[in-house]
C-alpha cells in the first residue's frame, strides 16, 4: 500500500536531503538512506520533493488586475502560477520558499488593493470605474516590482526557475487557457489607481522569510488558507 505524502513528510525529506550533503560522510549517508526510504514509501520522485503548490482564494472568472499582480510576484520570486477555474483559486507552483513568498506577497497586494479601492472610491461608483482603479494600482505595482526585482540575490536564476516550474505545472495539471473578454477602462480611475499604487509598501520580504522559517522549525503543516 502506497501512503499519501503530507507537507510534513515532504519537508522531512527535504531536510534529510539537505543533511545528505554534510561534510560528515557517515551522517550524510544515513540521511540519504532515510530520505530514499521515505521517497520509496510514499512513491515520490525528485520533482515532487523539489516543487510545491499553494492555492490562494481568487475568482472563478478572469480578472485582469489580479492577473497582473500574479505575473509580478511569480516573476519576482521565480515561480509559476495558474488560475484554477473550478476552485476559484490562484495556484502558485515552484520551490518551497519561492512559492511561499509569492503567495504571501500576492495575498498581501490583493488585500491592499481591495482595501484601498473600498476606502477611496464612492459606494455608487460603477463596476468599470472600480476595476480600472484596481488595474491602475496593479500596473503601478507591477512596474515597481520589476524595477527593484533585479537587485534580488536569486535574480540570475529567475528565468530558469520560472521555466522549470512551468514545465512541472504542465506535467502535473491540465492547464486551460481562458480568453478574457475585452473591456474598456476608465482613464481617470486608471490614473488615480496608479498614483495610489506608488504608495504601497513592498517591504514584506523579511517578515515572510521569518514566517517561513518558523514554519520549518515547527515541523507542522502550515495552513495556506487566505480566505
Amino acid at each position: 500500500m502506497i501512503l499519501k505524502a503530507s507537507a510534513i513528510i515532504k519537508n522531512k525529506i527535504r531536510k534529510l536531503l539537505a543533511l545528505s550533503k554534510s561534510d560528515n560522510e557517515n551522517e550524510a549517508a544515513i540521511a540519504l538512506e532515510k530520505a530514499n526510504k521515505l521517497m520509496e514509501e510514499y512513491a515520490l520522485d525528485e520533482n515532487e520533493i523539489k516543487f510545491e503548490s499553494i492555492g490562494i482564494k481568487s475568482t472563478k472568472t478572469y480578472c485582469l488586475w489580479r492577473f497582473v499582480i500574479a505575473n509580478a510576484v511569480t516573476w519576482l520570486y521565480g515561480c509559476y502560477s495558474y488560475r484554477d477555474q473550478d476552485k476559484g483559486e490562484r495556484v502558485f507552483i515552484g520551490e518551497s520558499l519561492d512559492v511561499f513568498m509569492a503567495s504571501e506577497m500576492y495575498s498581501y497586494l490583493i488585500k491592499t488593493i481591495e482595501r484601498c479601492a473600498k476606502k477611496n472610491i464612492r459606494k455608487n461608483a460603477k463596476h468599470k470605474f472600480r476595476q480600472s482603479f484596481k488595474l491602475g494600482m496593479a500596473r503601478s505595482l507591477y512596474s515597481r516590482i520589476h524595477l527593484h526585482g533585479d537587485a534580488c540575490s536569486w535574480s540570475p536564476r529567475r528565468n530558469e526557475k520560472i521555466e522549470e516550474s512551468r514545465k512541472y505545472a504542465e506535467c502535473s495539471v491540465q492547464l486551460v487557457d481562458s480568453k478574457p473578454k475585452k473591456s474598456n477602462t476608465n482613464l481617470t480611475a486608471l490614473t488615480r489607481g496608479s498614483l495610489f499604487g506608488e504608495g504601497v509598501s513592498l517591504a514584506r520580504q523579511t517578515e515572510h522569510t521569518q514566517k517561513f522559517n518558523d514554519f520549518l522549525k515547527q515541523g507542522v503543516n502550515y495552513e495556506y488558507n487566505k480566505r
